[in-house]
Protein backbone atom coordinates (compact mmCIF):
# COMPACT_ATOMS: atom_id res chain seq x y z
CA UNK A 1 0.00 0.00 0.00
CA UNK A 2 1.30 2.77 -1.32
CA UNK A 3 1.91 5.53 1.69
CA UNK A 4 3.26 9.21 -0.20
CA UNK A 5 2.05 12.34 1.14
CA UNK A 6 0.79 15.16 -1.23
CA UNK A 7 1.17 18.29 0.87
CA UNK A 8 -2.18 18.72 1.08
CA UNK A 9 -2.87 15.42 3.11
CA UNK A 10 -0.27 15.63 5.20
CA UNK A 11 -2.08 19.15 6.31
CA UNK A 12 -5.00 17.38 6.43
CA UNK A 13 -3.78 14.61 9.07
CA UNK A 14 -1.79 17.23 10.76
CA UNK A 15 -4.80 19.32 11.30
CA UNK A 16 -6.70 16.03 12.60
CA UNK A 17 -4.53 15.50 15.09
CA UNK A 18 -4.74 18.93 16.57
CA UNK A 19 -8.28 18.82 16.91
CA UNK A 20 -8.70 15.62 18.15
CA UNK A 21 -6.07 16.10 21.13
CA UNK A 22 -8.12 19.63 21.02
CA UNK A 23 -11.65 18.07 21.14
CA UNK A 24 -10.61 14.40 21.88
CA UNK A 25 -13.27 13.37 19.23
CA UNK A 26 -12.61 13.18 15.55
CA UNK A 27 -13.72 16.27 13.32
CA UNK A 28 -16.66 16.12 10.30
CA UNK A 29 -15.48 16.08 6.93
CA UNK A 30 -17.25 19.93 6.94
CA UNK A 31 -15.14 20.71 10.15
CA UNK A 32 -12.17 19.60 8.46
CA UNK A 33 -13.00 21.84 5.03
CA UNK A 34 -13.95 25.11 7.46
CA UNK A 35 -10.73 24.57 9.27
CA UNK A 36 -8.70 24.35 6.01
CA UNK A 37 -10.74 26.56 4.31
CA UNK A 38 -11.12 24.71 1.24
CA UNK A 39 -14.37 24.75 -0.97
CA UNK A 40 -16.36 22.08 0.31
CA UNK A 41 -17.17 19.18 1.69
CA UNK A 42 -16.96 17.26 -1.64
CA UNK A 43 -13.14 18.12 -2.18
CA UNK A 44 -12.12 16.87 1.65
CA UNK A 45 -13.71 13.15 0.67
CA UNK A 46 -11.90 13.25 -2.25
CA UNK A 47 -8.37 13.57 -0.16
CA UNK A 48 -10.09 11.24 2.70
CA UNK A 49 -10.51 8.77 0.48
CA UNK A 50 -7.10 8.62 -0.70
CA UNK A 51 -5.52 9.13 2.98
CA UNK A 52 -7.61 5.63 3.56
CA UNK A 53 -6.34 4.16 0.59
CA UNK A 54 -2.65 4.97 2.09
CA UNK A 55 -3.06 3.46 5.34
CA UNK A 56 -3.52 6.48 7.18
CA UNK A 57 -7.37 6.77 7.69
CA UNK A 58 -9.55 4.01 8.46
CA UNK A 59 -13.74 3.62 9.20
CA UNK A 60 -14.62 2.89 11.82
CA UNK A 61 -18.12 0.33 13.28
CA UNK A 62 -20.45 3.83 13.08
CA UNK A 63 -20.78 4.78 9.53
CA UNK A 64 -21.41 8.25 10.89
CA UNK A 65 -19.61 11.95 10.02
CA UNK A 66 -16.96 11.15 12.70
CA UNK A 67 -16.50 7.55 11.99
CA UNK A 68 -12.90 8.42 10.72
CA UNK A 69 -10.39 6.11 13.07
CA UNK A 70 -6.12 6.85 12.99
CA UNK A 71 -4.30 3.29 12.17
CA UNK A 72 -0.77 2.36 13.09
CA UNK A 73 0.88 3.89 9.76
CA UNK A 74 -0.72 7.65 11.13
CA UNK A 75 -0.12 6.75 14.71
CA UNK A 76 3.53 5.69 13.68
CA UNK A 77 4.09 9.19 11.87
CA UNK A 78 2.98 11.35 14.25
CA UNK A 79 5.37 10.00 17.02
CA UNK A 80 7.79 10.18 14.84
CA UNK A 81 7.26 13.74 14.11
CA UNK A 82 6.86 14.41 17.82
CA UNK A 83 10.97 12.51 18.92
CA UNK A 84 12.11 14.82 16.42
CA UNK A 85 13.47 17.55 18.10
CA UNK A 86 13.12 21.19 15.79
CA UNK A 87 16.18 22.68 14.75
CA UNK A 88 16.72 26.02 13.44
CA UNK A 89 17.38 26.42 9.59
CA UNK A 90 20.90 27.82 10.65
CA UNK A 91 22.22 24.90 12.11
CA UNK A 92 21.05 22.23 9.30
CA UNK A 93 23.81 20.11 8.36
CA UNK A 94 22.30 19.91 4.58
CA UNK A 95 21.77 23.32 3.13
CA UNK A 96 22.61 22.89 -0.64
CA UNK A 97 22.67 25.21 -3.40
CA UNK A 98 20.81 23.70 -5.74
CA UNK A 99 19.45 24.46 -9.39
CA UNK A 100 16.32 26.53 -9.82
CA UNK A 101 15.50 25.27 -13.62
CA UNK A 102 12.60 28.46 -14.09
CA UNK A 103 8.64 27.98 -13.95
CA UNK A 104 6.33 25.55 -14.33
CA UNK A 105 2.48 25.96 -15.06
CA UNK A 106 -0.11 25.01 -11.99
CA UNK A 107 -2.58 25.41 -14.74
CA UNK A 108 -2.48 24.84 -18.00
CA UNK A 109 1.16 23.63 -19.61
CA UNK A 110 3.65 26.67 -20.39
CA UNK A 111 6.99 26.09 -21.51
CA UNK A 112 10.05 25.52 -18.53
CA UNK A 113 13.11 25.28 -18.00
CA UNK A 114 14.78 28.97 -19.05
CA UNK A 115 18.88 29.15 -18.10
CA UNK A 116 19.19 27.69 -14.53
CA UNK A 117 20.44 29.75 -11.24
CA UNK A 118 21.26 28.43 -8.08
CA UNK A 119 18.73 28.37 -4.74
CA UNK A 120 20.08 27.41 -0.79
CA UNK A 121 17.80 25.21 0.29
CA UNK A 122 17.87 23.12 3.70
CA UNK A 123 17.11 19.49 2.08
CA UNK A 124 16.57 18.00 5.22
CA UNK A 125 13.66 20.01 5.88
CA UNK A 126 11.89 17.56 3.50
CA UNK A 127 13.12 14.28 4.26
CA UNK A 128 10.58 12.14 5.40
CA UNK A 129 11.33 11.33 9.56
CA UNK A 130 13.68 8.55 10.20
CA UNK A 131 14.95 8.50 6.07
CA UNK A 132 17.60 9.57 4.40
CA UNK A 133 18.23 12.87 3.40
CA UNK A 134 17.96 14.48 0.38
CA UNK A 135 21.18 14.58 -2.19
CA UNK A 136 21.27 17.83 -3.75
CA UNK A 137 22.63 16.42 -6.79
CA UNK A 138 18.95 14.59 -7.64
CA UNK A 139 16.59 17.70 -6.65
CA UNK A 140 15.55 20.70 -8.54
CA UNK A 141 13.65 23.55 -7.94
CA UNK A 142 11.12 25.11 -10.13
CA UNK A 143 8.59 28.74 -9.48
CA UNK A 144 4.92 27.56 -9.79
CA UNK A 145 2.61 30.07 -12.03
CA UNK A 146 -0.84 29.39 -11.88
CA UNK A 147 -3.37 28.29 -9.62
CA UNK A 148 -4.82 24.53 -10.30
CA UNK A 149 -2.73 23.42 -7.65
CA UNK A 150 -3.95 25.35 -4.97
CA UNK A 151 -6.11 22.99 -2.77
CA UNK A 152 -3.09 20.93 -2.05
CA UNK A 153 -1.26 24.01 -0.71
CA UNK A 154 0.44 25.13 -3.59
CA UNK A 155 0.18 28.52 -4.95
CA UNK A 156 1.38 30.76 -7.90
CA UNK A 157 4.87 31.86 -6.69
CA UNK A 158 5.82 28.85 -4.35
CA UNK A 159 8.92 27.22 -4.97
CA UNK A 160 8.26 23.67 -5.66
CA UNK A 161 11.12 21.00 -4.83
CA UNK A 162 11.13 17.81 -6.84
CA UNK A 163 13.10 15.11 -6.86
CA UNK A 164 14.49 13.71 -10.32
CA UNK A 165 12.45 10.73 -11.51
CA UNK A 166 11.13 9.37 -14.63
CA UNK A 167 8.42 7.10 -12.98
CA UNK A 168 6.18 7.90 -9.91
CA UNK A 169 3.46 6.20 -8.35
CA UNK A 170 -0.45 6.57 -8.53
CA UNK A 171 -1.29 9.74 -6.96
CA UNK A 172 2.12 11.47 -6.51
CA UNK A 173 2.67 15.53 -7.95
CA UNK A 174 5.11 15.47 -10.80
CA UNK A 175 6.23 17.61 -13.33
CA UNK A 176 5.87 16.13 -16.38
CA UNK A 177 6.32 17.52 -20.36
CA UNK A 178 3.07 16.74 -22.28
CA UNK A 179 3.87 17.19 -25.91
CA UNK A 180 7.02 19.46 -25.16
CA UNK A 181 4.87 21.58 -22.90
CA UNK A 182 5.54 21.59 -18.56
CA UNK A 183 2.74 20.96 -16.22
CA UNK A 184 2.44 20.47 -12.03
CA UNK A 185 -0.11 17.70 -11.68
CA UNK A 186 -0.83 14.61 -10.04
CA UNK A 187 0.19 11.54 -12.00
CA UNK A 188 -2.69 9.04 -12.27
CA UNK A 189 -2.31 5.89 -14.47
CA UNK A 190 -4.72 2.95 -15.31
CA UNK A 191 -4.81 0.55 -17.99
CA UNK A 192 -6.24 3.25 -20.56
CA UNK A 193 -3.75 5.24 -20.54
CA UNK A 194 -2.14 8.64 -18.14
CA UNK A 195 -4.16 11.24 -16.81
CA UNK A 196 -2.32 14.15 -14.88
CA UNK A 197 -5.14 15.80 -12.52
CA UNK A 198 -5.64 19.51 -11.28
CA UNK A 199 -6.20 20.16 -7.56
CA UNK A 200 -8.78 23.02 -8.48
CA UNK A 201 -12.03 21.94 -9.97
CA UNK A 202 -11.55 25.03 -12.21
CA UNK A 203 -9.31 23.07 -14.25
CA UNK A 204 -9.72 20.07 -16.43
CA UNK A 205 -7.63 16.79 -16.56
CA UNK A 206 -5.09 16.02 -18.70
CA UNK A 207 -5.51 13.39 -20.34
CA UNK A 208 -2.06 11.69 -22.24
CA UNK A 209 -3.02 9.89 -25.62
CA UNK A 210 -1.04 6.91 -26.79
CA UNK A 211 0.50 8.73 -29.50
CA UNK A 212 1.08 12.02 -27.61
CA UNK A 213 4.88 12.37 -26.16
CA UNK A 214 5.10 12.05 -22.43
CA UNK A 215 8.15 11.84 -19.72
CA UNK A 216 7.90 12.62 -16.11
CA UNK A 217 11.19 14.98 -14.82
CA UNK A 218 10.34 14.97 -11.64
CA UNK A 219 8.47 14.42 -8.23
CA UNK A 220 7.17 17.04 -5.17
CA UNK A 221 9.04 16.39 -2.16
CA UNK A 222 8.35 20.05 -0.72
CA UNK A 223 7.05 23.70 -0.88
CA UNK A 224 8.34 26.55 0.05
CA UNK A 225 6.41 29.84 0.01
CA UNK A 226 7.95 33.51 -0.07
CA UNK A 227 5.74 36.08 1.96
CA UNK A 228 7.83 39.45 1.01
Amino acid sequence: MESFLTPKQKQILEWIEEYLRTHQTMPSRREIALGLGLSSPATIQQHIEALEKKGYLKRGENRGSRALQWTARSKKLFTAIQATPARPVDELESVDSIPLLGSIAAGYPIEVFPDAREVKIPLQLFSSPGGPTIRKEDTFVLTVRGDSMIEDGIHSGDWVILKKASRARSGETVAALHNGEATLKRYHPSKDGVELHPANPAYPVIRVNPEDRFEIQGILVGVIRRYS
